[in-house]
C-alpha cells in the first residue's frame, strides 16, 4: 500500500494505492493555511478508510506541498543572518539590472530577504582559482557570529566570494557557528548552490536558510502525528522541483528545492499519460483553487530550467524577471500565474474589471462556500453560470449555495459596472482565461512552439472547466483531460522517483585537453551520487544516473544545459557533444556560431532512484452501442448565450461512448466543460478527448 498527499492552497488531495489489487482509493478535504498537517492526516484517514485498511499497512507516503512557496509569497519567512566576505555587504540589495517592465522607471523591486543590519562582513578572500588570498580572521568572525545571534536570528546563512571554487572557509565559519549557537539552522553556499555568479548563489542560499525553520517544524509534526496515529515506518518522501522525492532529513537540508512541489507533481502525472498515449508535443495545464500552471511536454518528457524566480510577479502574470528573488535549482520548468478557481474578482481604480492575482483560498473561500466570505470569485462565476452544479460538489459532501454567489457578483461587479450577473460571470471567466493564455503563451509560442501542434491536457479541479475556452483561443484541436483530474497532482506523487542533483563548475573550454579536469569532475560527482543512492537505500537495479553540461560560446553570459553521452568522455564524445550544443543554441535562439569556443560552466549529475509505479485496473470494454450513457438537458451559458446541452456523470461513461457539444461531464473533484464544436470520446483508460471538429482547416496529427 502507498499513500500520496498533496496539500494545495485550498483543497488537500489524498491518494491510496494497492500495487497487489491495482485499486486506487481518494479523499479530498478543504486545507487549512494555519495548521497545513491538520488535512494531510484528515484527509489520508478518510482514504484509508474507505479502502478499509490501516495507516500500519502504508508502506511509503509521498507528499507534495506549498509551504515553501506560500512562505515566500507571504513574507512570512525565518529572520537570516548572513556572513559575507569583507567588501560584499550589499550583495543582496545590488542584485541584477533586470527589471520586470524595462521602460518603468519608478518601479519597486522586493526588499532583500535579509535585511543590510543583518549583513555582516568577515575578513577573509579566496580567489577565482579557489587559493586563499586572505586567510580567515577566525577572532573578527566569532564576534560578527555573536552580533547576529544576539540580535535574535532563527538561521544563518554563509556566503562567501568564490566558495564553490574553495569551501574551505565557509566549512570554517560553519564549525564557529555551531559552538556558538548550536541550536540555528546552518546554510553554506558552498552546499547549497556550488556554482558561480554570486549574487544567485545568495539568492538561493538565503532562500533555503529563510524557509527552513517553517519547513522543519512542519515536517516534524507531520511526522509526529502519523506516528500517533501507528505509524512507525520511514517512508515518508517530500516532491521537490525538479519531479523526483526526498527524505525528509534531506529536504530539510534543502528546503529551497521544494518552492514548486505541487506543480511538478503534476507535470510528472502528466508526462505520464503523454507517454502513454504517445503524444510527442504536449501541454501541460493545472488550474487549481489559488494558481494555474503550464508546462511544456515533449517526447514525454517535462522541460527543466536551473533558475526560476520566486516570491514575485512569477506567480502571477507571466515569468518576468526582477520582481522576485532568484533560486537556483534544476526544476521542471512551469510558469505559473494568480488565476485559480478562488481567485477574486475585483474593481480596479479606473473601473477596469480585474482577477486575482488574490485568492479567497480555503478559508472563508468563494462566497458561494457559505463561510462567510463575499468577494466573488472565478468558482463564483462558474456557479452562476450553471457549469457547476451546487448539489454535487465534491461529490454532494461540500453544497454550494447560489443566492450567495449572485450577492457577491452583483454588488461587487454587475451593479457598478452596469451589466446584468450573468454578464459579469462571463466577464470574470473571460478575464480569467485572458491570464491563463498568458502562460500557455509563454511555454509554447515565447519557446519557439506552434501551440497549433500541441495537444493540451487539462487537470487539476478547474482545469477541465477552462480547458476547451483556452484552446479554441490557442488554436489547439486536441484536449485530454485524464481520469482523476481533480487529484492529478496526488497520482503525480505516486509515479515519482527519487532523485537528487550535484553539480560544479568548472569554466574550462570545450576541447579534448581539458578531457581531465571534465572527467574527474564527473567522476566526483559520481561518487556524491553513489554516497546518496546508499542513504537512501537504493538497489543497483533500480539506480540511474544522468550527466549533463551548461555550456555557453565563450564570452557569453547565459548557458544551455546539454545532456553527456556517458561517462568517462573520449575525444569522439566531444565533437558529439559541441554539434548538439550547437544545434541546442539554433534550436532555442534562431542561430548558432560553430566557429566559436564552446565552454563548458557546469557539470551536472541527476541520481534517480526508480520507484514502483502505479498501475491502475482497465477499464471495462464499451458497451454496445456506444453512446449509450445516460444523460439528462440541461442549460449552460455559453459565451453570453444560454444553451441547451447534455449533462454526463463521468462514473456512466464508458470506452467509445461519445458525446457532441455542448455539453458538461461532471465527477468528483472537477467538471469537463464541452464547448459548442466538440467532439467527446471515451479513450480504453477512461481518459476523455475533446477534439475541435469545428475549426477550420485540416486537423493536424498529434502523434
Amino acid at each position: 500500500m502507498r499513500a500520496a498527499v498533496d496539500v494545495g492552497g485550498t483543497f488537500t488531495d489524498v491518494l491510496v494505492y494497492d500495487e497487489k489489487s491495482r485499486t486506487l482509493w481518494s479523499a479530498k478535504v478543504p486545507s487549512d493555511p494555519w495548521r497545513p498537517a491538520d488535512p494531510f492526516l484528515r484527509g489520508l484517514q478518510r482514504a484509508l478508510d474507505s479502502a478499509g485498511v490501516g495507516i500500519d499497512q502504508v508502506e511509503q507516503i509521498a507528499h507534495g506541498t506549498t509551504v515553501v512557496t506560500n512562505a515566500l509569497l507571504e513574507g512570512k519567512v525565518a529572520k537570516v543572518g548572513l556572513l559575507v566576505t569583507e567588501g560584499f555587504r550589499d550583495l543582496l540589495e545590488i542584485g541584477r539590472q533586470q527589471r520586470p517592465y524595462l521602460y518603468d522607471l519608478v518601479q519597486g523591486r522586493p526588499p532583500p530577504l535579509v535585511p543590510r543590519n543583518f549583513v555582516r562582513e568577515v575578513r577573509e578572500r579566496v580567489d577565482a582559482s579557489g587559493n586563499i588570498v586572505i586567510p580567515l580572521d577566525e577572532e573578527q568572525a566569532v564576534s560578527q557570529i555573536r552580533a547576529l545571534v544576539e540580535s535574535g536570528i532563527d538561521s544563518l546563512a554563509v556566503v562567501l566570494l568564490f566558495s564553490f571554487r574553495n569551501p574551505e572557509h565557509e566549512a570554517r565559519l560553519e564549525s564557529l557557528a555551531r559552538r556558538i549557537a548550536p541550536d540555528r539552522p546552518i546554510f553554506l553556499s558552498s552546499k547549497v548552490l556550488p556554482e558561480f555568479r554570486e549574487y544567485e548563489r545568495a539568492s538561493t542560499t538565503v532562500i533555503a536558510a529563510a524557509v527552513a525553520p517553517k519547513v522543519t517544524s512542519y515536517l516534524d509534526d507531520i511526522q509526529r502525528q502519523l506516528r500517533s496515529k501507528g505509524w512507525e515506518r520511514d517512508g515518508l518522501v517530500i516532491m521537490h522541483s525538479s519531479g523526483g522525492s526526498l527524505p525528509p532529513e534531506e529536504a530539510v537540508v534543502r528546503p529551497h528545492t521544494l518552492v514548486e512541489s505541487g506543480p511538478a507533481a503534476g507535470m510528472i502525472a502528466a508526462s505520464q499519460v503523454a507517454r502513454i498515449l504517445g503524444l510527442r508535443r504536449a501541454i501541460g495545464f493545472d488550474m487549481g483553487g489559488t494558481t494555474a500552471k503550464a508546462g511544456l511536454l515533449l517526447d514525454g518528457q517535462p522541460r527543466f530550467a536551473t533558475e526560476y524566480e520566486v516570491g514575485g510577479e512569477v506567480h502571477h502574470g507571466g515569468r518576468v524577471r526582477g520582481s522576485g528573488y532568484p533560486v537556483r535549482f534544476p526544476m521542471i520548468d512551469v510558469a505559473e500565474c494568480g488565476a485559480g478557481a478562488g481567485s477574486i474578482a475585483w474593481i480596479d481604480a479606473g473601473g477596469h474589471l480585474k482577477v486575482g492575482p488574490k485568492s479567497a483560498g480555503a478559508d472563508p473561500g468563494p462566497a458561494c462556500y457559505g463561510k462567510g466570505g463575499d468577494n466573488p470569485t472565478v468558482t463564483d462565476a462558474h456557479l452562476i453560470l450553471g457549469r457547476l452544479d451546487p448539489n454535487l460538489f465534491l461529490g454532494g459532501e461540500m453544497p454550494l449555495q447560489l443566492e450567495l454567489a449572485e450577492r457577491a457578483i452583483r454588488q461587487r461587479v454587475a451593479e457598478p459596472l452596469g451589466l446584468s450577473v450573468e454578464q459579469a460571470a462571463q466577464g470574470i471567466l473571460s478575464i480569467a482565461n485572458a491570464t491563463m493564455i498568458r502562460i500557455l503563451r509563454v511555454v509554447s509560442v515565447a519557446r519557439g512552439h506552434d501551440p497549433r501542434d500541441f495537444t493540451l491536457i487539462a487537470y487539476g479541479g478547474a482545469g477541465p472547466l477552462h480547458a476547451t475556452d483556452l484552446a479554441e483561443e490557442m488554436g489547439i484541436q486536441m484536449v485530454i483531460v485524464p481520469v482523476l483530474p481533480g487529484l492529478f497532482s496526488a497520482l503525480g506523487l505516486l509515479y515519482a522517483d527519487m532523485s537528487a542533483d550535484f553539480v560544479a563548475t568548472i569554466m574550462r573550454p570545450l576541447v579534448t585537453e581539458a578531457l581531465g579536469v571534465i572527467n574527474e569532475t564527473c567522476n566526483d560527482l559520481m561518487a556524491a551520487a553513489e554516497t546518496w543512492f546508499a542513504r537512501v537505500d537504493a538497489e543497483p537495479s533500480d539506480r540511474t544516473v544522468m550527466l549533463s553540461a551548461d555550456l555557453r560560446y565563450q564570452r557569453q553570459n547565459y548557458e544551455l544545459n546539454v545532456g553527456l553521452p556517458r561517462h568517462p568522455l573520449s575525444q569522439a564524445d566531444v565533437a558529439s557533444i559541441i554539434q548538439r550544443f550547437h544545434e541546442v543554441h539554433s534550436a532555442t535562439y534562431g542561430h548558432s556560431s560553430p566557429g566559436e569556443t564552446i565552454q563548458v560552466v557546469n557539470l551536472r549529475v541527476r541520481a534517480v532512484r526508480q520507484m514502483a509505479k502505479p498501475e491502475p485496473q482497465p477499464l471495462a470494454p464499451a458497451r454496445e452501442p456506444a453512446g449509450a450513457a445516460p444523460r439528462r438537458r440541461g442549460s449552460l451559458w455559453f459565451g453570453g448565450q444560454l444553451l441547451e446541452c447534455d449533462e454526463v456523470s463521468r462514473a456512466d461513461l464508458q470506452p467509445g461512448d461519445e458525446i457532441e457539444g455542448p455539453a458538461v461531464v461532471r465527477e468528483d473533484g472537477s467538471t469537463t466543460v464541452v464547448n459548442p464544436g466538440w467532439r467527446l470520446t471515451v479513450d480504453m483508460s477512461g481518459n476523455l478527448l475533446l477534439q475541435w471538429h469545428a475549426a477550420r482547416g485540416k486537423v493536424r496529427s498529434h502523434s
